[in-house]
């Protein structure tokens, strides 16, 4: 596996960075030591970052699985909007990882350089963080081209998540190729790109998988790519693709053929962007938010790129798919 050094902090992070969202009680994909155990194998084959959230509430999983290795390399992020908010976050964060400094510490999700203005007591508080010793690295996670560029004027940046992939979909305010140029500014700049939603959420799973990490993993604005994975399969195959390595045949064949799941996750916003535009009739509304017919839903993908939430999620089917009437009943 290769590795980046992440600024002047002594960080150094894997090419390919685990994302736990999936492995969170949001998506309740698996059992509590079946997870740690997929997070200690992704140990083995040399990952040693790995992307959390306190909306994710992965963090207990992370604990369980690395509270003796120092080598494990952490990025925490928070919505906080002001210094208190923050400050109580990575104290929270800190308790819960058992660690005593965080590694990486991200402003989570900003979407204008307005929002940002509105957030800067959290902000003020991560530089300050950063100063007494708590957190090694600061930076924020965007799904807009406006603050990717802005967060190239910002010195006390570290790292930056970006919302970037082959089809360019989760860009809120521009495509692919507006992203790229704000990329580039940031690695001008010299900040550490991450790579977020490099499968559109799951979206480009079904046929651009391969073809999706390929071109991230050699893209040269991108430092390393943070993919949620669920299955031994997964990890084999994504670590291959970090190194360049040639993929197996049965290996492709497996994850081609694993069969998938819509979830939309609880910060759907009502907003119903999503119901005209899936061809099979699969979502509607329910007490004001988007719930999806699995059994008419045929993957397509076409529904997660329009949410402006990135609340919907095509994801492994590791449980049986409950029939409408049975997500209705629970």
């Amino acid at each position: 596996m290769r590795y980046v050094q992440v600024g002047n902090t002594g960080l150094r992070v894997s090419r390919l960075c685990f994302g736990t969202l999936q492995l969170g009680p949001m998506l309740a994909q698996l059992p509590l030591l079946q997870a740690v155990e997929l997070l200690i194998y992704a140990i083995e084959r040399n990952i040693n970052t790995f992307d959390t959230a306190k909306t994710f509430r992965s963090r207990d999983l992370l604990a369980s699985a690395f509270r003796n290795n120092p080598d494990v390399v952490i990025i925490d992020k928070s919505p906080a909007r002001t210094y208190e908010e923050m400050e109580r976050d990575v104290a929270e964060s800190l308790v819960e990882l058992d660690r005593e400094e965080a590694d990486i510490f991200l402003l989570y999700d900003v979407r204008s350089r307005e929002d940002f203005s509105m957030r800067q007591g959290a902000w003020d508080y991560l530089k300050e963080a950063k100063e007494m010793g708590l957190v090694k690295a600061i930076g924020l996670s965007t799904h807009t081209v406006e603050v990717a560029e802005f967060a190239s004027e910002l010195h006390e940046i570290d790292f930056v998540q970006v919302a970037f992939n082959l089809a360019g979909a989760g860009i809120l305010d521009g495509d692919k190729v507006a992203m790229e140029r704000a990329m580039g500014k940031l690695k001008e700049a010299g900040k550490t790109v991450c790579a977020i939603k490099p499968l559109a959420g799951g979206m480009l799973t079904r046929d651009m998988w391969r073809e999706s990490l390929e071109f991230l993993f050699s893209h040269p604005s991108v430092d390393c790519v943070c993919v949620g994975m669920t299955t031994h399969e997964e990890v084999d195959a994504n670590c291959a693709l970090a190194n360049a390595e040639t993929l197996s045949g049965n290996l492709c064949q497996s994850l081609n053929e694993m069969k998938r799941r819509l979830v939309i996750l609880d910060w759907c916003n009502g907003c119903e962007a999503c119901i005209p535009i899936c061809p099979q009739q699969a979502l509607y509304m329910r007490a004001g938010f988007a719930r999806v017919i699995q059994e008419r839903c045929d993957w397509c993908g076409k529904c997660g790129p329009v949410c402006p939430e990135q609340a919907i999620f095509l994801i492994p089917a590791l449980m049986p798919v409950k029939t409408q009437e049975e997500e209705e009943s629970g």
